[in-house]
Protein backbone atom coordinates (compact mmCIF):
# COMPACT_ATOMS: atom_id res chain seq x y z
CA UNK A 1 0.00 0.00 0.00
CA UNK A 2 2.69 2.60 0.61
CA UNK A 3 4.28 1.60 -2.51
CA UNK A 4 0.95 2.71 -4.39
CA UNK A 5 0.46 6.02 -2.24
CA UNK A 6 4.30 6.60 -2.94
CA UNK A 7 3.35 5.98 -7.09
CA UNK A 8 0.63 8.38 -6.70
CA UNK A 9 2.34 11.28 -5.25
CA UNK A 10 5.26 11.08 -7.22
CA UNK A 11 2.92 11.43 -10.20
CA UNK A 12 0.62 14.40 -8.79
CA UNK A 13 3.78 16.15 -7.94
CA UNK A 14 5.61 15.48 -11.27
CA UNK A 15 2.49 16.11 -13.06
CA UNK A 16 2.33 19.82 -11.33
CA UNK A 17 6.26 20.72 -12.48
CA UNK A 18 5.73 19.09 -16.25
CA UNK A 19 2.15 21.29 -15.90
CA UNK A 20 4.35 24.69 -14.92
CA UNK A 21 7.68 23.68 -17.22
CA UNK A 22 6.18 22.51 -20.20
CA UNK A 23 2.46 23.42 -20.65
CA UNK A 24 2.96 26.72 -18.64
CA UNK A 25 0.07 26.73 -16.81
CA UNK A 26 0.39 27.59 -12.75
CA UNK A 27 -3.15 26.72 -12.11
CA UNK A 28 -4.53 23.22 -11.70
CA UNK A 29 -8.01 22.36 -11.79
CA UNK A 30 -10.70 22.65 -9.02
CA UNK A 31 -11.02 18.83 -9.47
CA UNK A 32 -7.60 17.93 -8.69
CA UNK A 33 -8.00 18.63 -5.21
CA UNK A 34 -10.11 15.33 -4.58
CA UNK A 35 -7.25 13.41 -5.47
CA UNK A 36 -4.61 15.48 -3.04
CA UNK A 37 -7.00 15.18 -0.30
CA UNK A 38 -7.25 11.22 -0.84
CA UNK A 39 -3.62 10.91 -1.17
CA UNK A 40 -2.83 12.71 2.23
CA UNK A 41 -5.85 11.78 4.49
CA UNK A 42 -4.70 7.61 3.55
CA UNK A 43 -1.83 8.42 5.46
CA UNK A 44 -3.39 9.78 8.39
CA UNK A 45 -5.74 7.06 8.90
CA UNK A 46 -3.10 4.24 8.47
CA UNK A 47 -1.28 6.10 11.23
CA UNK A 48 -4.69 6.27 13.53
CA UNK A 49 -4.63 9.95 13.68
CA UNK A 50 -8.55 10.46 13.54
CA UNK A 51 -8.39 8.15 16.89
CA UNK A 52 -9.05 11.45 19.34
CA UNK A 53 -6.97 9.15 21.85
CA UNK A 54 -4.06 9.15 19.43
CA UNK A 55 -4.50 13.51 19.41
CA UNK A 56 -4.61 13.16 23.14
CA UNK A 57 -1.24 10.71 23.73
CA UNK A 58 0.51 12.75 21.29
CA UNK A 59 -0.18 16.13 23.13
CA UNK A 60 0.55 14.73 26.38
CA UNK A 61 3.97 13.38 24.74
CA UNK A 62 2.76 9.99 25.90
CA UNK A 63 3.01 8.86 22.21
CA UNK A 64 5.38 11.37 19.73
CA UNK A 65 4.64 9.56 16.36
CA UNK A 66 2.59 12.77 15.28
CA UNK A 67 4.95 15.05 16.26
CA UNK A 68 8.24 13.09 14.83
CA UNK A 69 6.46 12.17 11.54
CA UNK A 70 5.73 15.82 11.50
CA UNK A 71 9.24 17.02 12.27
CA UNK A 72 10.02 14.56 9.06
CA UNK A 73 7.54 16.07 6.79
CA UNK A 74 8.08 19.62 7.32
CA UNK A 75 11.89 19.04 7.15
CA UNK A 76 11.91 17.20 3.84
CA UNK A 77 9.24 18.94 2.36
CA UNK A 78 11.13 22.48 2.77
CA UNK A 79 13.94 21.03 1.93
CA UNK A 80 12.32 19.56 -1.82
CA UNK A 81 10.22 22.25 -1.84
CA UNK A 82 12.93 25.17 -1.98
CA UNK A 83 14.73 23.03 -4.24
CA UNK A 84 11.88 22.79 -6.71
CA UNK A 85 11.77 26.47 -6.51
CA UNK A 86 15.40 27.13 -7.69
CA UNK A 87 13.82 26.49 -11.15
CA UNK A 88 9.80 25.89 -11.03
CA UNK A 89 8.64 29.45 -11.88
CA UNK A 90 5.61 30.13 -10.07
CA UNK A 91 5.03 27.98 -5.97
CA UNK A 92 1.52 28.73 -4.36
CA UNK A 93 3.58 29.74 -0.91
CA UNK A 94 0.49 30.98 0.67
CA UNK A 95 2.42 32.38 3.58
CA UNK A 96 0.24 34.09 6.23
CA UNK A 97 0.70 37.21 7.90
CA UNK A 98 2.11 37.47 11.49
CA UNK A 99 -0.57 39.55 13.58
CA UNK A 100 0.42 38.85 17.15
CA UNK A 101 -2.93 38.93 19.11
CA UNK A 102 -4.60 36.67 16.28
CA UNK A 103 -2.03 34.30 16.31
CA UNK A 104 -1.33 34.07 19.98
CA UNK A 105 -4.91 34.30 20.87
CA UNK A 106 -6.20 31.76 18.20
CA UNK A 107 -3.55 29.63 18.55
CA UNK A 108 -4.37 29.33 22.42
CA UNK A 109 -8.15 28.50 21.73
CA UNK A 110 -7.15 26.48 18.75
CA UNK A 111 -4.63 24.02 21.05
CA UNK A 112 -7.78 23.83 24.03
CA UNK A 113 -10.07 22.89 21.52
CA UNK A 114 -7.85 20.05 20.14
CA UNK A 115 -7.16 18.88 23.40
CA UNK A 116 -10.72 18.50 24.32
CA UNK A 117 -11.86 17.07 21.06
CA UNK A 118 -8.99 15.27 20.06
CA UNK A 119 -9.88 16.31 16.49
CA UNK A 120 -7.95 18.75 14.04
CA UNK A 121 -10.43 20.54 11.56
CA UNK A 122 -8.66 18.14 8.81
CA UNK A 123 -8.60 14.59 10.93
CA UNK A 124 -12.70 15.50 11.46
CA UNK A 125 -13.18 14.53 7.95
CA UNK A 126 -11.01 11.43 8.01
CA UNK A 127 -12.31 11.04 11.20
CA UNK A 128 -16.44 10.59 9.69
CA UNK A 129 -14.77 8.65 6.94
CA UNK A 130 -13.63 6.03 9.76
CA UNK A 131 -17.42 6.19 10.78
CA UNK A 132 -16.83 7.67 13.97
CA UNK A 133 -19.71 8.65 15.75
CA UNK A 134 -18.12 11.56 17.63
CA UNK A 135 -16.89 13.22 14.88
CA UNK A 136 -20.48 14.09 14.17
CA UNK A 137 -20.67 16.53 17.17
CA UNK A 138 -16.61 17.74 16.63
CA UNK A 139 -17.86 19.11 12.84
CA UNK A 140 -21.44 20.22 14.26
CA UNK A 141 -19.11 22.22 17.24
CA UNK A 142 -16.74 23.31 14.18
CA UNK A 143 -19.20 25.14 12.26
CA UNK A 144 -20.68 26.72 14.59
CA UNK A 145 -17.30 27.94 15.89
CA UNK A 146 -16.91 29.25 11.90
CA UNK A 147 -20.15 30.35 11.99
CA UNK A 148 -19.39 32.95 15.30
CA UNK A 149 -16.01 34.28 14.24
CA UNK A 150 -17.39 34.95 10.65
CA UNK A 151 -20.70 37.17 12.06
CA UNK A 152 -18.22 39.08 14.43
CA UNK A 153 -14.72 39.28 12.14
CA UNK A 154 -15.99 42.98 10.96
CA UNK A 155 -15.96 44.08 14.73
CA UNK A 156 -12.84 41.69 15.80
CA UNK A 157 -10.44 42.20 12.76
CA UNK A 158 -8.76 45.47 13.94
CA UNK A 159 -8.02 44.30 17.48
CA UNK A 160 -6.74 40.38 16.29
CA UNK A 161 -5.69 41.09 12.73
CA UNK A 162 -4.18 44.68 12.25
CA UNK A 163 -2.61 45.02 15.55
CA UNK A 164 1.36 44.13 15.77
CA UNK A 165 0.51 43.00 12.11
CA UNK A 166 4.01 42.35 10.93
CA UNK A 167 2.82 40.22 7.65
CA UNK A 168 4.33 37.07 5.84
CA UNK A 169 7.75 36.12 8.04
CA UNK A 170 9.99 33.47 7.31
CA UNK A 171 13.37 32.82 8.17
CA UNK A 172 15.33 33.89 5.56
CA UNK A 173 13.48 37.44 5.86
CA UNK A 174 14.95 37.38 9.23
CA UNK A 175 18.05 37.29 8.09
CA UNK A 176 17.81 39.81 4.78
CA UNK A 177 18.60 36.60 2.64
CA UNK A 178 16.48 37.57 -0.62
CA UNK A 179 17.87 35.02 -3.47
CA UNK A 180 16.88 31.50 -3.79
CA UNK A 181 19.86 30.29 -3.39
CA UNK A 182 20.22 31.63 0.19
CA UNK A 183 16.43 30.14 0.63
CA UNK A 184 17.57 26.92 0.03
CA UNK A 185 20.48 26.98 2.32
CA UNK A 186 17.97 28.45 5.21
CA UNK A 187 15.78 25.24 4.48
CA UNK A 188 18.47 22.51 4.20
CA UNK A 189 19.43 23.50 7.94
CA UNK A 190 15.91 23.82 8.58
CA UNK A 191 14.89 20.58 7.58
CA UNK A 192 17.33 19.05 9.02
CA UNK A 193 16.72 20.16 12.29
CA UNK A 194 12.83 19.12 11.77
CA UNK A 195 14.25 15.86 10.48
CA UNK A 196 16.66 15.38 13.73
CA UNK A 197 13.17 15.03 15.62
CA UNK A 198 12.51 11.69 13.71
CA UNK A 199 15.92 10.41 14.17
CA UNK A 200 16.82 10.83 17.68
CA UNK A 201 13.52 11.31 19.52
CA UNK A 202 11.74 8.43 20.72
CA UNK A 203 8.79 7.20 19.94
CA UNK A 204 7.61 5.89 23.40
CA UNK A 205 8.39 7.01 26.34
CA UNK A 206 11.41 5.11 27.76
CA UNK A 207 12.04 4.08 24.11
CA UNK A 208 14.96 4.50 21.87
CA UNK A 209 15.37 6.66 19.32
CA UNK A 210 13.48 6.25 15.81
CA UNK A 211 16.97 6.39 14.02
CA UNK A 212 17.65 2.52 15.72
CA UNK A 213 14.36 1.19 15.00
CA UNK A 214 15.34 2.71 11.09
CA UNK A 215 18.42 1.09 10.54
CA UNK A 216 17.68 -2.20 12.69
CA UNK A 217 20.24 -1.09 15.20
CA UNK A 218 17.96 -1.93 18.22
CA UNK A 219 15.41 -5.45 18.65
CA UNK A 220 13.34 -3.24 21.45
CA UNK A 221 9.57 -4.10 21.58
CA UNK A 222 7.73 -1.98 23.58
CA UNK A 223 5.54 -3.64 26.19
CA UNK A 224 2.03 -1.81 25.18
CA UNK A 225 -0.67 -4.27 26.29
CA UNK A 226 -2.92 -1.55 27.23
CA UNK A 227 -2.97 -0.05 24.36
CA UNK A 228 -3.46 -2.80 21.96
CA UNK A 229 -6.29 -3.66 24.09
CA UNK A 230 -7.84 -0.76 22.93
CA UNK A 231 -6.81 -1.01 19.58
CA UNK A 232 -8.85 -4.94 19.41
CA UNK A 233 -11.99 -3.08 21.43
CA UNK A 234 -12.03 -0.40 19.40
CA UNK A 235 -11.42 -2.32 15.56
CA UNK A 236 -12.47 -5.76 15.85
CA UNK A 237 -12.02 -6.43 12.35
CA UNK A 238 -8.17 -4.84 12.36
CA UNK A 239 -5.88 -6.90 10.58
CA UNK A 240 -2.51 -8.27 12.53
CA UNK A 241 -0.44 -6.61 10.10
CA UNK A 242 -1.54 -2.67 11.01
CA UNK A 243 -1.19 -3.33 14.57
CA UNK A 244 2.24 -4.54 13.90
CA UNK A 245 3.24 -2.09 11.30
CA UNK A 246 2.06 1.23 12.64
CA UNK A 247 0.64 0.63 15.89
CA UNK A 248 3.19 -0.81 17.80
CA UNK A 249 6.95 0.13 17.85
CA UNK A 250 8.98 -2.77 16.39
CA UNK A 251 11.96 -3.09 14.81
CA UNK A 252 12.25 -1.94 11.87
CA UNK A 253 9.79 -2.60 9.99
CA UNK A 254 7.33 -0.72 11.20
CA UNK A 255 9.78 2.81 11.56
CA UNK A 256 10.32 2.22 7.86
CA UNK A 257 6.27 1.71 6.62
CA UNK A 258 5.62 5.07 8.96
CA UNK A 259 8.83 6.37 7.07
CA UNK A 260 7.48 5.38 3.40
CA UNK A 261 4.16 6.73 4.36
CA UNK A 262 5.27 9.89 5.60
CA UNK A 263 7.62 10.59 2.82
CA UNK A 264 4.30 10.11 0.92
CA UNK A 265 2.91 13.20 2.55
CA UNK A 266 5.76 14.99 2.41
CA UNK A 267 5.36 14.43 -1.85
CA UNK A 268 1.79 15.37 -2.08
CA UNK A 269 2.53 18.45 0.56
CA UNK A 270 4.58 19.61 -1.86
CA UNK A 271 2.43 18.93 -4.57
CA UNK A 272 -0.33 20.66 -4.14
CA UNK A 273 1.53 24.02 -3.37
CA UNK A 274 3.12 23.51 -7.01
CA UNK A 275 -0.29 23.16 -8.70
CA UNK A 276 -2.11 25.63 -7.48
CA UNK A 277 -2.09 26.16 -3.14
CA UNK A 278 -1.06 25.34 0.24
CA UNK A 279 -3.00 22.09 1.80
CA UNK A 280 -5.90 23.59 4.35
CA UNK A 281 -9.18 22.69 5.84
CA UNK A 282 -10.60 24.80 8.43
CA UNK A 283 -11.75 27.93 6.26
CA UNK A 284 -14.27 25.38 4.86
CA UNK A 285 -16.22 25.73 7.92
CA UNK A 286 -16.79 29.43 7.62
CA UNK A 287 -17.26 28.61 3.95
CA UNK A 288 -20.03 26.28 4.37
CA UNK A 289 -21.74 28.89 6.06
CA UNK A 290 -21.51 31.29 3.46
CA UNK A 291 -23.25 29.25 0.72
CA UNK A 292 -25.75 28.43 3.30
CA UNK A 293 -26.83 31.87 4.10
CA UNK A 294 -26.38 33.10 0.75
CA UNK A 295 -29.13 31.25 -0.23
CA UNK A 296 -31.33 32.34 3.01
CA UNK A 297 -30.58 36.25 2.49
CA UNK A 298 -28.06 36.60 -0.54
CA UNK A 299 -27.54 40.31 0.42
CA UNK A 300 -26.74 40.06 3.73
CA UNK A 301 -24.50 36.99 3.41
CA UNK A 302 -22.29 38.94 0.63
CA UNK A 303 -22.53 42.08 3.05
CA UNK A 304 -20.56 39.93 5.55
CA UNK A 305 -16.71 41.12 5.36
CA UNK A 306 -15.32 37.43 6.25
CA UNK A 307 -17.16 35.75 3.68
CA UNK A 308 -15.67 38.43 1.15
CA UNK A 309 -12.38 37.33 2.07
CA UNK A 310 -12.75 33.53 2.31
CA UNK A 311 -16.64 32.71 0.63
CA UNK A 312 -16.48 33.97 -2.54
CA UNK A 313 -19.37 36.39 -1.76
CA UNK A 314 -19.29 40.12 -3.06
CA UNK A 315 -21.45 43.08 -3.84
CA UNK A 316 -20.94 44.15 -7.42
CA UNK A 317 -22.80 47.62 -8.34
CA UNK A 318 -25.57 46.75 -5.37
CA UNK A 319 -26.26 43.21 -6.72
CA UNK A 320 -25.07 40.19 -4.37
CA UNK A 321 -22.83 37.60 -6.27
CA UNK A 322 -21.61 34.60 -5.26
CA UNK A 323 -18.61 32.98 -6.97
CA UNK A 324 -17.94 30.01 -4.98
CA UNK A 325 -14.03 29.07 -5.47
CA UNK A 326 -12.84 32.47 -6.10
CA UNK A 327 -11.61 32.74 -3.05
CA UNK A 328 -11.30 29.48 -1.33
CA UNK A 329 -9.92 27.77 -4.00
CA UNK A 330 -10.08 23.84 -4.38
CA UNK A 331 -10.11 23.65 0.00
CA UNK A 332 -13.95 22.62 -0.04
CA UNK A 333 -13.09 19.70 -2.44
CA UNK A 334 -10.13 18.67 -0.66
CA UNK A 335 -12.07 18.50 2.34
CA UNK A 336 -13.88 16.15 0.35
CA UNK A 337 -11.00 14.25 -0.41
CA UNK A 338 -10.06 13.83 2.54
CA UNK A 339 -13.15 12.11 3.64
CA UNK A 340 -13.05 10.06 0.85
CA UNK A 341 -9.32 9.18 1.85
CA UNK A 342 -10.66 8.43 5.24
CA UNK A 343 -13.50 6.09 4.28
CA UNK A 344 -10.95 4.02 1.35
CA UNK A 345 -8.10 3.55 4.35
CA UNK A 346 -10.58 2.45 6.92
CA UNK A 347 -12.95 0.26 5.02
CA UNK A 348 -10.17 -1.55 2.40
CA UNK A 349 -6.91 -1.03 4.08
CA UNK A 350 -7.03 -0.68 8.39
CA UNK A 351 -10.76 -2.05 8.95
CA UNK A 352 -10.96 0.35 11.38
CA UNK A 353 -14.65 1.44 9.80
CA UNK A 354 -17.05 1.73 13.15
CA UNK A 355 -19.74 2.19 11.59
CA UNK A 356 -20.72 5.45 13.73
CA UNK A 357 -21.54 3.09 17.09
CA UNK A 358 -21.57 4.94 20.10
CA UNK A 359 -17.85 5.07 21.65
CA UNK A 360 -16.02 7.20 24.27
CA UNK A 361 -12.50 8.00 23.70
CA UNK A 362 -10.80 5.78 25.86
CA UNK A 363 -8.53 9.03 28.13
CA UNK A 364 -12.20 10.28 28.89
CA UNK A 365 -13.55 6.74 30.35
CA UNK A 366 -10.13 6.34 32.37
CA UNK A 367 -10.63 10.07 33.35
CA UNK A 368 -14.72 10.43 34.33
CA UNK A 369 -15.10 6.48 34.21
CA UNK A 370 -17.16 4.31 32.03
CA UNK A 371 -20.15 2.11 31.44
CA UNK A 372 -20.48 -1.58 32.77
CA UNK A 373 -19.02 -3.87 30.57
CA UNK A 374 -16.20 -1.91 28.76
CA UNK A 375 -13.38 0.06 30.61
CA UNK A 376 -10.22 -1.20 30.74
CA UNK A 377 -10.37 -3.50 33.50
CA UNK A 378 -12.94 -6.09 31.35
CA UNK A 379 -10.79 -5.82 28.49
CA UNK A 380 -7.88 -6.85 29.69
CA UNK A 381 -10.42 -9.32 31.17
CA UNK A 382 -11.80 -10.20 28.06
CA UNK A 383 -8.43 -9.94 25.63
CA UNK A 384 -4.92 -11.68 25.73
CA UNK A 385 -3.50 -8.42 25.42
CA UNK A 386 -0.50 -9.13 22.89
CA UNK A 387 2.17 -6.90 21.43
CA UNK A 388 4.22 -8.79 19.13
CA UNK A 389 3.47 -11.70 16.34
CA UNK A 390 6.12 -14.18 15.40
CA UNK A 391 5.75 -17.03 13.64
CA UNK A 392 1.98 -16.71 13.81
CA UNK A 393 2.43 -15.78 17.94
CA UNK A 394 1.96 -13.43 19.51
CA UNK A 395 4.53 -12.53 22.27
CA UNK A 396 4.25 -10.33 25.35
CA UNK A 397 8.03 -9.11 26.36
CA UNK A 398 10.84 -6.85 25.86
CA UNK A 399 13.54 -8.08 23.81
CA UNK A 400 16.88 -6.59 23.46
Amino acid sequence: MASILLIGALAMLVGGVVMQLVYHVTLAPLWVGIFAGILLSIPLEIWDFPNPDVIIKAITLKDRLLMVCFGLVIGLGAILLYALNLFVPVLHWGIKAFFVPGVVIGGLLFGVGVAVAGYFPGTIWIALGQGRRDAVYAVIGGLLGALTWSLIFGQARYFFWDILNFGPITWPTLFGLTTKVDELIVAVIFGLLMISMWLFIPRRQGGKACVLHLTGKTKEVMPLEDEISEFKEDYPKIPDYVIEAVSVQQPPRSSRIIFALAFDFTLVAVAVIVLRQIFGESTTYAWIWSQILYFIDPRWAASLPYFQLFGGLKIVNGVPVDKPFSEIGWEPLSDLGTFLGGLISSVFITKRFMGFKPWTPHIWRNRFGNTPGSGSRLIHRRLPSPIWRQNGQWLRQRTY
